[in-house]
């Protein structure tokens, strides 16, 4: 475990010497990131098939081009982001040059996770290095194949003492968040984020925790059922349903809930065919313990489709349940597999009122022709974030900053918020040496006045 020290160490000496400072070196190291996706790309792909069966198309557009997007972004913005900017002058502060400087944190540690091993370790650390941290990458070990490959190929593009990669599991985890960093950003459970909010609360260390949590989805009676199935449909079965901002469960009215089963029916065949373990697109539970646990959730259930699996090949099929009663084991965890609850609720304010009564999630959905529908459930509601009429799509926007709330998380990314996330935003006022009579008033003696008199005072 002394490696691990040893790496944290290096990374601080690294940092310390300057080296990451100018702006020139952050956008070199940036755009060697980008030539290492771009050379590494069939790595990449095949990396991410063996460890969660994605194809190319799937392993690009699910995870590779926002990486591709974010390092653009900040290769374009960096300079303007890092400039000083300017502040609003007080009274009292008009002589004075009063701004905002920007400053690296120091050393970060950023730990990924394995459902989007690529894009949910690459993307933090894009905002790390533009902001002119040392970066600590500690992998999901159980997406292995991508935790071998990023240990291999980080090294061969990026600055070597800088940006060390960490591999290994609970053991090594626990070793390295025993070391002192500037800031921690930790995806994955809420059960892990407490550990790791503790680990940080013994150096004082600020965190980032994107969790997750069952994200509901409101489907409005007064909705165009086809598409809202059809997008519904793509969010949870994507992945297998192993994607942190996936419509957990449907809420909807008792009288459209048939209508809703049969149509993501339909979906998931012109998807997926008649048989999803089969297809190209669909992909597979990441290990055993987790098929165990998704096929737990199914017992007991009136399942509409699915709820068969293939232990051997972690495959579950497409599932829908029907009619599921808010108290079951299905309803009190989030899922993170292709299992879809239906739940009935008689109208929006019981929507509301079922949203409420649990942990805030990180996403909320909700389908509706109706605007006072939409605007009701945002402002009645607490969620990370929301997408209204489709699901997933506001966390690929770069200028919604993506992020948690309660057990959802805290802190957020993406864009301008990852060069803030990883920056200290310090405040700076100059004052000329000159001129002091306009300071008389704050000196001793004091005026023998009342008090209220000194309110009076001209301003300087």
């Amino acid at each position: 475990m002394s490696k691990i020290r040893d790496a944290v160490k290096r990374a601080r000496a690294a940092f310390n010497s300057g080296k990451t400072r100018p702006l020139q070196f952050r956008m070199q190291q940036l755009e060697a990131l980008q030539r290492m996706i771009k050379e590494r790309e069939k790595d990449i792909a095949e990396a991410l098939g063996a460890d969660l069966k994605k194809n190319e198309w799937n392993a690009y557009y699910e995870e590779v081009v926002y990486v591709v997007e974010e390092i653009d972004l900040m290769i374009k913005k960096l300079p303007e982001w890092a400039a000083d900017e300017p502040v609003e002058k007080t009274p009292q502060a008009l002589q004075d040059e009063l701004y905002i400087h920007s400053e690296p944190l120091g050393v970060v540690l950023i730990i990924g996770t394995w459902n989007y091993p690529f894009n949910l370790t690459i993307q933090p650390m894009v905002g790390a290095i533009a902001a002119g941290n040392a970066v600590v990458l500690k992998p999901s070990e159980l997406s292995d194949n991508m935790a071998c490959l990023l240990a291999t190929i980080i090294p061969q593009y990026l600055d070597k003492d800088l940006y060390p990669v960490i591999n290994g599991g609970v053991p090594e985890t626990t070793e390295v968040l025993k070391e002192r960093f500037d800031h921690i950003l930790y995806t994955g459970s809420t059960g892990v984020g407490k550990i790791v909010m503790t680990a940080a609360a013994k150096h004082l260390t600020p965190v980032t925790l994107e969790l997750g949590g069952k994200s509901p989805c409101y489907v409005d009676k007064d909705c165009d059922l086809d598409i809202a199935c059809r997008r519904i449909t793509w969010g949870k079965f994507m992945n297998s349903g192993q994607t942190c901002v996936a419509p957990d469960y449907i809420l909807c009215d008792p009288s459209i809930q048939g209508q809703i089963v049969e149509k993501i029916k339909k979906c998931l065949k012109e998807f997926y065919g008649e048989d999803a373990q089969k297809s190209r697109d669909y992909g597979k539970i990441i290990n055993s313990l987790h098929f165990e646990r998704v096929m737990g959730l199914i017992e007991g259930q009136k399942i509409a489709l699915g709820g068969t699996g293939d232990p051997a090949a972690h495959y579950i099929a497409p599932t829908i349940l029907m009619d599921v009663d808010p108290q079951s084991p299905v309803m009190q965890e989030e899922i993170f597999g292709p299992v879809l609850p239906i739940v009935c609720v008689r109208s929006l304010d019981e929507a509301i009122q079922f949203i409420n009564q649990r942990e805030k999630p990180l996403a909320l959905y909700v389908f509706s022709h109706n605007n006072q529908v939409i605007k009701k459930m945002i402002a009645e509601t607490s969620s990370g974030g929301v997408t209204a009429n489709d699901v997933i799509v506001h966390i690929t926007v770069h200028s919604l900053p993506f992020g948690g709330v309660g057990y959802s998380g805290m802190g957020s990314y993406h864009g301008k918020k990852s060069f803030e996330t990883f920056s200290h935003r310090r405040s700076c006022l100059v004052r000329p040496l000159l001129n002091d009579k306009a300071q008389k008033a704050r000196y001793p003696p004091t005026p023998s006045k009342d008090p209220a008199w000194v309110l009076d005072l001209p301003s300087p």
